[in-house]
C-alpha cells in the first residue's frame, strides 16, 4: 500500500502561503527596496515591469516542466515502469501538486502582482502619461509572450493539448 497520498488542502494552502510570503518580499525588494537604496524612486515602475515578466518567463518555465512530469509520468528523473506505474504514479502527482502550489502559485504569484501593477499605472499616469501607457502596454503584450517563451524553453509547450478531452466513445 502506497504511503504516497494526495496533499490535503491545509498542506497546499501552506505551501502557497510560505511560497506566496517569499515571493512576495522579494517583489518588494526589487520594486521598493532597491529603487530606494538606489534614490531613484523612478525606478519602481520599470522595477514592476521586470518583475512581472521576469515571473511570467518562470511562471511558464515552470508550467512546461510541470506539464512534461505529468504527461511522461517523471519529475526528478523518476521514470515510470510498468511494474511500479500506481506507486511512481502517485508519487509524481504529489510532487506536482507540491511544487505547482508552492513555486507557481505561491512564489510566482507572490512575486508578481497585478494589483500592484493596475496601481502602478495609475499612479504613473499622473506623473508621465506616455512612461505609464509604455509600461501598461508592454507588461500586457511581453508577459504572456515571456510565458510562452519559458514554457517553450523548458520543452514542455505543448506537451499536451489544453482544454477537455474530446469525448472519442460518446454517442449522442
Amino acid at each position: 500500500m502506497s504511503t504516497h497520498r494526495k496533499l490535503r488542502l491545509w498542506q497546499r494552502l501552506a505551501l502557497v502561503a510560505v511560497g506566496g510570503a517569499l515571493g512576495a518580499a522579494l517583489r518588494f525588494v526589487v520594486t521598493v527596496a532597491l529603487p530606494d537604496a538606489a534614490r531613484e524612486p523612478w525606478l519602481a515602475a520599470p522595477a514592476l515591469l521586470a518583475v512581472n515578466l521576469s515571473g511570467a518567463l518562470v511562471a511558464g518555465f515552470l508550467r512546461g516542466i510541470l506539464e512534461q512530469a505529468q504527461t511522461r509520468g517523471s519529475v526528478g528523473g523518476r521514470v515510470v515502469h510498468r511494474e511500479v506505474h500506481r506507486e511512481v504514479h502517485r508519487e509524481v502527482h504529489r510532487d506536482i501538486e507540491w511544487a505547482e502550489a508552492f513555486f507557481l502559485v505561491g512564489l510566482c504569484g507572490g512575486y508578481t502582482s497585478y494589483s500592484a501593477f493596475v496601481a502602478g499605472a495609475v499612479e504613473g499616469w499622473h506623473a508621465s502619461p506616455v512612461l505609464s501607457a509604455s509600461l501598461t502596454i508592454a507588461t500586457l503584450v511581453f508577459a504572456p509572450l515571456a510565458a510562452l517563451v519559458g514554457m517553450h524553453v523548458s520543452g514542455g509547450y505543448p506537451a499536451r493539448p489544453v482544454g477537455p478531452k474530446p469525448d472519442v466513445g460518446h454517442k449522442p
